[in-house]
């Protein structure tokens, strides 16, 4: 493959890949009611789109005699790189951009029937629509001019592809910190709900065993333990006036 043709597969790509961004923004906010910026990537452009076009561009052109067959190729071609590329997202960050789950005829929520439809319906767009023009308009670009803006692309891709990566790195590190925070919270908690229980129970067999020795020595003290004994003794002396209340209120009937 000659340089003027690489070249011209790179806009290709940008353009399809820009086309594919608009066709998004239109497609879910029109859902939405509102506007959504789509895309992984800070620019406006999805390179799922730019890859879907190239493969169909190389793959489907000797096929064009049937629309049928490149409605077909080109639902199954799409649908297999926007499955592969959530697969590589998944991997890679352990999270999901999208997932259709939720849709009828899905495969593990990374492509669905719908979709695939729409993908297809793309591709007959961009073969027998779009792309003609597309090729005619950049073909007839000067070559300084085609060699010079496909690196440019290249250039523009590149550092947004690694900001959007060091950036999806960063968020997914940051929720891994907050589940670990969350979990050891999580976990203390536990322990200190089993340790406020055990103490309860301390409490009771102090206060049951502690309750003849203080009445006997209501002037005992503790060496290493005075605090926790005055804790005691005042447990004691709540647990009796409560008793003592009991038995007035009773007289009171």
């Amino acid at each position: 493959m000659g340089k003027p043709i690489v070249e011209s597969f790179i806009w290709y790509f940008f353009l399809y890949s820009l086309l594919g961004y608009v066709c998004e923004v239109f497609y879910c906010s029109l859902g939405a009611r509102r506007l959504v910026n789509r895309g992984f990537l800070h620019g406006p452009y999805i390179p799922v789109y730019g890859f879907g076009a190239i493969f169909s561009i190389m793959l489907l052109t000797p096929y064009k005699y049937s629309i049928v067959l490149v409605f077909l190729l080109g639902s199954s071609v799409c649908s297999v790189i926007e499955y592969v590329t959530g697969l590589i997202l998944e991997l890679g960050f352990h999270t999901r951009l999208w997932d259709y789950s939720g849709r009828r005829f899905s495969i593990r929520g990374r492509v669905c029937l719908l979709n695939s439809v729409l993908f297809g319906l793309l591709v007959l767009v961009v073969l027998y629509l779009i792309h003609p023009a597309v090729e005619t308009w950049v073909m007839g670009l000067p070559g300084q001019l085609r060699t010079v803006g496909a690196f440019g692309m290249l250039l523009i891709l590149a550092v947004d592809t690694t900001a959007s990566i060091l950036g999806m790195s960063a968020f997914t590190e940051r929720l891994a910190r907050l589940k670990r925070m969350r979990d050891l919270m999580e976990s203390k908690l536990v322990v200190v709900e089993r340790l406020e229980a055990e103490i309860g129970r301390l409490h009771e067999q102090l206060r049951r065993t502690g309750n003849r020795l203080l009445d006997a020595f209501p002037g005992m003290k503790s060496l290493e333990f005075d605090l926790q004994l005055g804790q005691v003794r005042k447990i004691i002396e709540e647990r009796r006036a409560k008793r003592n209340q009991g038995h007035n209120d009773r007289k009171g009937e």
